[in-house]
């Protein structure tokens, strides 16, 4: 009976197990990662430091306390330089300390991450945290720094937050700050102890030692290494990436507070247009500037498709090496950061964006095969190892050949995009899955997409909700170009250098049309000045494009008053002239992607529509301009046709005479024993050649040399 009813029961289980099993997946709640916050500590604590760092803490408390696990507060201590940075008040840290070890901080994980170290009594607000971070080779204490005395308060205090917190045994705390505490460390057979150097006969009396060792130096200070190894120290980190995954934390989400010393206090910088030396300089000298007015969150307004690719990396490297403690960087791209334009965005702390704004893909610059490769690897060693990030998803939004695909984390769930070569690079390598591939490089993705893929961290619908994002204020300062920048902005841009080359090219017509140099030719000199100056300082022309403007310039007039003749140096000039203006609107040669083809397409459609407006004001001008009163000397009018119907011209046709000047076109014959202003039918006639009158035009004799049979 006992065997059958254990038979029937393997049975039932067998069935049912797979349902079983169905439903504790499917009703296994999503993995979610606690809710985490980084606070700056600044070091020494003086003055109202501890006070500042506590309203901070306030401030992110109900969020730590309301989720589902225990929230994790990093307090990340950022020391002075020198001598400052042992300089904390003792009152300042004790109180600091019993802030971090009160009940209002139940069901929240403090963790101080010690990235430079810590001494004097920073000491004793890091031994008031749940777990101690550091690098290596960073050292903790000694507590005592610039103490020349250390009465009882002080060991009193460091005794008791160390008790409640047993990050550091409170023997060894009190070495830390007195130098005349000698602490060993005990081996029994129940563990290691640490105890002062008097009790080692009594720890012998309870249990059976092993082996001591005395710590040293006095006071005691230890390195990352040796603090891990003795239990002190729970995670080796030296960036927020190492931290973030030791603590199982999402990186993203541990990103500086700045604004906790008074709140947001934003500013706005524009780069836009073509990215070189000249637009890196004014950028940073901006930045700067704001900087050092106080500002703690500049937003990047980013409207380019990159130009220079070394000079962004120049740029995205120096924004990367801003301390995000001090200011944190926001990249705004309302309309599109193309090609290098993405690496400038990337490099940010944040980035946001519009729905159908584009970052990365195709841009100004080419990219060969040597010139990516040297990207990269400057990619890599400059801002993703300053940020501590993930390279190749950045760098495959700009760069060809670049394949990445997702991958997923086995145990955590976490979400990240990595190309083979840094996957078989990372140390975790093994904890990772690889997934669907996103893709051929340069990736061009739009706001939605960028979200997905963790390259955008919001995506908002004009710079006012970016505004509501961050709690920034509605009159938040706009770091832009002086009145001359933006005139020169202006020009720059499609619409209006176009406008200055209709300018440029009715002043031509009307030059060509008045005798002598005048109003005309002194128009179209200025409005080509101001179109080539304009693109030049806007970065896509240069030296290049004017000679080969002025030459082609010098080919037509010679073509039309030097050498007429077959039209080599009319068209060849006439292809010079248009070659300067596409290469001065541009910032390459000839287009090598998608983007570029557009590009050239845009300008050599620019250049039709300015030729197409000259034509028209042309018409116009011939017909209106003579008659109008005040601008009757600027194009005289020609005579009415009825005029010459019946007048002695039309009699003139088929008389003969010899020309008294070059006809370079235009010149002078004598016709019927007088001279007058004649032109040739197409051709240069030299002075003293037999002519004859075929045509009255216009008011004028048009001659054709005279052959004889």
């Amino acid at each position: 009976m006992q065997f059958d009813r254990v038979v029937r029961g393997a049975v039932c289980w067998m069935v049912l197990a797979p349902c079983v099993a169905t439903v504790s997946w499917a009703d296994e709640p999503a993995r979610q990662t606690p809710e985490s916050v980084l606070l700056s500590v600044p070091v020494p604590l003086t003055g109202n430091r501890d006070i500042l760092v506590r309203g901070a803490i306030l401030r992110q408390i109900d969020r730590l306390q309301g989720g589902q696990q225990r929230g994790v507060l990093v307090l990340r201590f950022d020391d002075a330089q020198g001598d400052d940075a042992a300089g904390s008040d003792f009152g300042r840290a004790l109180e600091l300390a019993r802030f971090l070890t009160s009940s209002r901080l139940a069901g929240v994980k403090t963790v101080a991450w010690l990235p430079d170290g810590a001494r004097g009594h920073a000491v004793l607000v890091a031994l008031a945290c749940d777990m101690i971070a550091m690098p290596p080779g960073a050292e903790l204490g000694p507590a005592n720094v610039r103490e020349p005395v250390v009465d009882d308060a002080m060991r009193a205090a460091y005794r008791e937050i160390a008790a409640r917190r047993r990050t550091v045994p409170p023997t060894v705390a009190v070495a830390m700050i007195d130098p005349s505490a000698r602490v060993l460390k005990v081996s029994t057979d129940a563990g290691a102890e640490f105890v002062p150097e008097g009790d080692l006969e009594a720890v012998k009396e309870r249990v059976a030692v092993v082996a001591s060792e005395r710590l040293d130096p006095a006071p005691l200070a230890f390195t990352g290494r040796r603090a891990r190894e003795f239990g002190f120290v729970g995670l080796l980190a030296s960036s927020v990436g190492e931290l973030a995954r030791g603590l199982g934390l999402d990186e993203k989400a541990l990103v500086i507070d700045p604004s906790f010393d008074g709140g947001w206090r934003g500013v706005q910088v524009s780069l836009s247009g073509v990215i070189g030396a000249d637009a890196v300089t004014r950028v940073r000298n901006r930045i700067d500037r704001a900087v050092s007015d106080n500002a703690n969150c500049v937003c990047l307004k980013i409207d380019s498709a990159g130009g220079a690719p070394e000079q962004s990396l120049v740029l995205a490297n120096w924004l990367a090496g801003l301390d995000p403690a001090k200011v944190r960087t926001i990249a705004w791209i309302p309309s599109e950061a193309r090609g290098d334009a993405a690496l400038v965005a990337l490099a940010c702390d944040e980035v946001v964006m519009r729905p159908g704004a584009v970052l990365g893909g195709d841009g100004s610059a080419t990219m060969d095969e040597r010139r990516a490769e040297a990207i990269a690897v400057a990619w890599r060693a400059g801002v993703a190892k300053l940020r501590d990030r993930t390279w190749s998803l950045p760098l495959a939004t700009v760069l060809p050949g670049i394949l990445v695909q997702r991958a997923e984390q086995q145990g955590t769930g976490r979400v990240e995009f990595f190309s083979a070569e840094e996957l078989a690079a990372r140390k975790d390598r093994d904890e990772w899955m690889l997934g669907a591939e996103l893709g051929a490089s340069p990736l061009a993705v739009n706001g939605r997409r960028a979200e997905e893929l963790g390259l955008a961290t919001h995506v908002v619908d004009d710079f006012p909700g970016l505004r509501r994002v961050y709690g920034l204020d509605d009159d938040m300062g706009i770091i832009e170009p002086g009145w001359a920048d933006e005139l020169l902005a202006a020009l720059a841009s499609p619409s209006l250098a176009w406008v200055l080359l209709l300018i440029g090219g009715a002043g031509l017509y009307v030059e060509l049309k008045t005798p002598g140099v005048g109003f005309g030719g002194f128009v179209a000199m200025v409005a080509f000045i101001v179109y080539f100056w304009s693109q030049y300082l806007n970065g896509t022309a240069g030296w290049l494009e004017v000679m080969l403007f002025l030459a082609g310039v010098v080919c037509v007039l010679a073509e039309i008053f030097v050498l007429p003749g077959f039209g080599v140096l009319g068209l060849g000039g006439g292809l010079l002239v248009i070659a300067s203006l596409v290469l001065a609107s541009q910032s390459f040669v000839l287009p090598v992607n998608a983007y570029q083809l557009r590009q050239m397409q845009w300008s050599l459609a620019g250049i039709l529509a300015a030729f197409v407006g000259v034509a028209v004001v042309a018409s116009i001008v011939k017909q209106w301009l003579p008659s109008t009163p005040g601008l009757r000397a600027v194009l005289l009018e020609p005579p009415p046709e009825d005029v010459f119907r019946d007048d002695e011209f039309e009699m003139l046709v088929g008389a003969e005479g010899v020309t008294t000047t070059r006809l370079v076109m235009a010149g002078k014959a004598r016709i019927v024993g007088e001279v007058r202003d004649v032109v040739s039918d197409g051709m240069l006639i030299e002075p003293g050649v037999p002519v004859r009158v075929v045509e009255v035009r216009g008011g004028r004799l048009i001659v054709r040399p005279v052959t004889h049979a």
